[in-house]
């Protein structure tokens, strides 16, 4: 028998997360959101616990107004985020434990019912070329070679996705894992600490150049890799990210000052993005960071509804 939904929980734009029964939260999507993002996200979260990842537990997929939506259960205690906006001295500590989460899903052997990462961010390239310019699908000829074994790559890891329990931090919210390249994770991770990320409401320049430069530094002292193919990676990722972000003006001046010759190259309708929507994208107070050494607001439930869903790929 269905259950009835509790108290709101966790909005984002396309699904909403609500109190089911005592334990568990259930993640309904908006009408807009196609039904098998939930399928997969509940899938690849199954997946990758089994292999030994800190993801919470899928306890069922219910109909709710005709769609499916998944329970899971309910992992109580802040988001890194949250602890990150109660104590900014601890960004860099916090910075650096969100780098060894990363790392220890790098050891893990990743699953095979994950997709492959290539495939996702060329399909993604290509959705922000449609939908965006054309020209960006040169992007897809910056991917870098395949190199070393496949890895268990979260996607979408920042601050807000991690929930730190009382057994331990928790990492949720894996609509976008992958099998793939470290670098390309690392890459998208460190884009998602610059700029004036939607995903991280109330950070500011000082707080995220803590969190930003820790978090960078602790992934570089175990990732053997070359700034240039974390450069190329940044570069396919923050195209990829335009076709499912609100506000591409605010990935672009996340990206802006780096200063590498790829922007041009990768960016070339940067020019033409309106001074209006630019404008938009800046809140007094809000950070636009670089990074330093390469170029939801928090939830205490399992699965906030994130703001940056994206399609498994085809």
């Amino acid at each position: 028998m269905i259950r009835s939904l509790g108290e709101l929980v966790a909005r984002g734009t396309r699904s909403a997360v609500h109190a089911y029964g005592r334990d568990a939260v259930i993640k309904v999507p908006d009408r807009a959101t196609p039904e098998h993002w939930i399928l997969a996200e509940a899938r690849y979260a199954a997946a990758v616990r089994a292999a030994g990842a800190p993801a919470p537990r899928l306890l069922d997929i219910e109909q709710v107004g005709g769609r499916s939506s998944s329970v899971w259960e309910w992992v109580r205690g802040p988001s890194m985020w949250q602890e990150v906006l109660a104590a900014p001295a601890r960004a860099a500590a916090y910075g650096r434990l969100l780098a060894e989460l990363q790392l220890e899903l790098f050891a893990l052997v990743p699953p095979m019912a994950l997709p492959l990462q290539r495939d996702r961010l060329i399909n993604k390239v290509r959705r922000s070329a449609l939908a965006i310019d054309p020209g960006l699908t040169r992007n897809v000829g910056l991917l870098p070679a395949a190199v070393g074994p496949l890895r268990l790559c979260h996607g979408d890891l920042h601050p807000g996705n991690v929930i730190l329990s009382e057994d331990g931090p928790v990492v949720i919210d894996w609509f976008d894992a992958s099998r793939g390249d470290a670098a390309a994770d690392v890459a998208r991770s460190s884009l998602l600490l610059r700029g004036t990320p939607l995903h991280l409401p109330g950070a500011t320049t000082s707080t995220l150049a803590a969190l930003a430069g820790a978090y960078e530094h602790r992934i570089r002292a175990e990732l053997d890799v070359s700034d240039e193919q974390l450069e190329c990676w940044d570069a396919v990722e923050v195209v990829a990210q335009m076709g499912e972000r609100p506000s591409e003006a605010a990935l672009l001046e996340a990206w802006e000052g780096r200063g590498h010759p790829v922007y041009q190259l990768v960016v070339p309708h940067a020019g033409r993005i309106s001074t209006a929507a630019r404008s938009s994208a800046k809140t007094p107070g809000v950070a636009a960071t670089t990074r330093s050494s390469f170029s939801g607001q928090g939830s205490s439930v399992m699965a906030p509804a994130s703001a940056a869903m994206s399609a498994p790929a085809a």
